[in-house]
């Protein structure tokens, strides 16, 4: 059931790598096929609890990344786009707090090197396809863990 995932993660990996955009209802099939499968797989009260508390260290994590960028760059304009924020929100259910910790970590350094080697390739300063990394990765586990 998990892979069902894959069918807007896909496309919007496309879309957000080739043009840096996502398509609003891909991003929302995206939160409802995570949100139904957390549901079957995890029951309402384990849903709701990682929701909560994945929103939460979120926020946490958001708040602290907005005062740095405001204190070191005085301007926090254009730093992450409204789609990126809304797929980590769409992720929150389908993590317990510790794997979502560790999943946004390495997706993030992952992101990171990624985009660090297609930069080096491509010699332009595109912005960082998130969505595209964090993506990837999510790619990755889904068939990890279908295979294991």
């Amino acid at each position: 059931m998990k892979l069902f995932i894959l069918i807007p993660l896909l496309l919007m990996i496309v879309s957000d790598y080739k043009i840096r955009k996502v398509i609003l209802w891909q991003l929302i099939l995206f939160g409802l096929i995570v949100a139904g499968v957390s549901l079957a797989e995890n029951g309402l009260r384990n849903t709701c609890m990682n929701l909560t508390v994945n929103m939460l260290l979120s926020l946490f994590i958001g708040l602290c990344v907005y005062i740095y960028f405001l204190l070191r760059y005085k301007s926090v304009q254009s730093v992450i786009g409204k789609g990126d924020i809304l797929f980590i929100l769409f992720l929150t259910p389908f993590f317990s707090p510790r794997s979502f910790l560790i999943f946004m970590l390495i997706s993030f350094v992952a992101t990171l090197g990624m985009w660090g080697i297609v930069h080096l390739i491509r010699r332009k300063n595109d912005p960082i396809p998130l969505i595209s990394g964090l993506g990837v990765c999510l790619c990755a586990l889904l068939i990890y863990k279908q295979l294991m």
